[in-house]
């Protein structure tokens, strides 16, 4: 059928996978048959087809051949965009929705072979005339991306089998390459390899992170060095973030995990969704679990300490000590004195101290908290303390926690021969009422009086058990805080200044001054 008016016609194709480019929608095949219509109704070809090959329909600025089409509407190059099905534009409905809102603000009409709407006159074209065109496209823009919706379904329950089964069914992360073969049968066959050269900067990265160093700080230092990053140019902060909390490193695989808390992944953590973390049965492990653990832990012990101001104020103990009389945290200020002005035979000095924070930034306290050199001096002489002291250190360790008491300890040894003794004990007591000793009330009783004597010492013995736990742990926190404070004068006149802050951040919990007090809490 040919039409009485004129309209200029162009085509778009599109595919998603580089599969598709040679199958039944490949690019050829959508521009022959787009082509084929306009011959047969007599419009005119106003350009040579635009093109997108291999680009998911969701991306719309990446999309060349979508932008230059675009581009040539807003000059009015042509009336009518012919496609194969409006998916072309996208699958997501959304997506499908701003393309062509944008070509109806142009008095462009779009016209799909699967699903015809005879077009209009382009010179009375009016687009909120047009009902039937809006419900075909509406109705078209539903199936296209309920289809979506099943391809997505089938990919994640593909890859989740894939995880499952201890293989990464994504892209491998920085440090591991990926080794393709194909067989016999022609199937492809992928496997996970260690990057020596890539894994060596992880291992640094890590061994740097728990050292003390900041993730901008790795960043910068790997950018000078000319190590290529996983993308772009630079290394960033958020990349070395990432790569820290990473547990595949460890030779796990991770599915249905998300490391940034997007509003989706907040929602689905809010409902209990549960991840999957496989060990790898692929790829071998650059990380060691306890280095990865430790990775962590600094990551919890920097918290707000480490972060901003605190991270890069020149103050020993800025984002450690706080104001005694409010609770706020403490700046650093580094003062200058111009005392020659004043007479020619003093010297100019200068003084460090810590102000508090509330009344800086809220004026709710008094101004300065105390000399910075005073401060800094008498918590390294509290930790030279403990250094030199094994009695203060273990006073340290322990006299925050419940002791085992002997009285502890003969009740705990009393309870567990009671109830190594009760089922022996419970078995007399049925035998006595199969032999008709007994009646079955006396039974029953005999039986409730062993039950409740068999909790009563199950909590003694719980407790003991519970308490030699946590003297055990502190224990070993006691070796471990030990084993750090070895060689400390030396450990501390031979490390760079954020090395010291470092190390203070590992042992110190909190620290409160003002009004000539000081108060410290170690982590132990």
């Amino acid at each position: 059928m040919e039409n009485k008016f004129k309209i200029r016609a162009v085509v778009y194709a599109r595919v998603s996978t580089k599969e598709q480019v040679e199958g039944k929608i490949s690019i050829p095949s959508q521009i022959t048959d787009c082509k084929k219509v306009i011959v047969e109704r007599g419009w005119e070809l106003a350009k040579e087809p635009y093109i997108d090959e291999g680009i998911s329909g969701h991306l719309l600025e990446e999309r060349k051949g979508l932008q230059d089409l675009l581009s040539d509407a807003r000059q009015h190059l042509f009336d009518l965009v012919i496609v194969k099905d409006f998916d072309r534009f996208a699958r997501n409905r959304a997506a499908a929705t701003i393309v062509r809102e944008e070509l109806k603000e142009l008095f462009i009409q779009t016209y799909a072979l699967n699903t015809p709407v005879e077009p209009k006159n382009p010179k009375t074209y009016d687009p909120t005339d047009d009902d039937l065109g809006i419900m075909v496209e509406g109705y078209s823009d539903t199936m296209s991306e309920i289809e979506r919706n099943k391809i997505r379904r089938r990919m994640m329950m593909g890859k989740v089998a894939v995880a499952k089964a201890g293989k990464i069914p994504n892209n491998v992360p920085y440090g591991y390459k990926i080794k393709r073969s194909i067989d016999e049968k022609g199937k492809v066959h992928r496997k996970v390899l260690v990057d020596e050269e890539k894994a060596k900067i992880v291992r640094q990265i890590f061994d740097d992170y728990i050292r003390g160093k900041g993730a901008l700080n790795i960043a910068f230092q790997l950018t000078e060095k000319g190590v290529k990053p996983p993308r772009g140019q630079y290394w960033r902060a958020q990349a070395i973030k990432y790569m820290i909390q990473n547990q595949t490193y460890t030779g796990k695989v991770l599915w249905g995990w998300r490391h940034a808390d997007y509003k989706k992944n907040q929602q689905r953590r809010l409902r209990g969704h549960q991840g999957i973390i496989e060990d790898s049965t692929e790829h071998k492990a650059i990380i060691p679990e306890a280095i990865f653990a430790l990775a962590q832990k600094e990551k919890k012990i920097r918290g707000n300490s480490q972060k901003g101001r605190g991270k890069l104020s020149r103050g020993l103990l800025t984002g450690l000590a706080k104001c005694i009389r409010c609770g706020s945290g403490v700046t650093y200020l580094t003062r200058h004195h111009n005392r020659k002005k004043k007479n020619l035979n003093w010297n100019d000095t200068t003084t460090y101290e810590y102000l508090c924070g509330g009344y800086k930034y809220s004026g709710i306290c008094q101004r300065r908290i105390m000399s910075a050199t005073k401060l800094e001096e008498f918590v390294l002489n509290q930790i030279r303390n403990l250094v030199n002291n094994p009695t203060a250190r273990e006073r340290l360790i322990f006299d925050r926690n419940i002791a085992i008491s002997d009285n502890l300890e003969d009740d705990y040894k009393y309870a567990a021969k009671q109830l190594a003794d009760i089922e022996r004990r419970r078995q007399r007591v049925k035998e006595a009422y199969e032999a008709g000793i007994d009646s079955l009330e006396v039974y029953g009783g005999n039986l409730k009086r062993l039950e409740e004597e068999e909790n009563k010492h199950h909590v003694v013995a719980d407790d003991y058990q519970f308490k030699l736990q946590k003297v055990n742990e502190r224990r070993q926190e006691l070796e471990k805080f030990t084993k750090s404070l070895e060689d400390f004068n030396t450990l501390w006149d031979n490390a760079e200044f954020e090395e010291r802050k470092h190390f203070l951040r590992m042992i110190i919990k909190e620290i409160r001054a003002g009004n000539g007090n000081i108060e410290i809490d170690f982590r132990f």
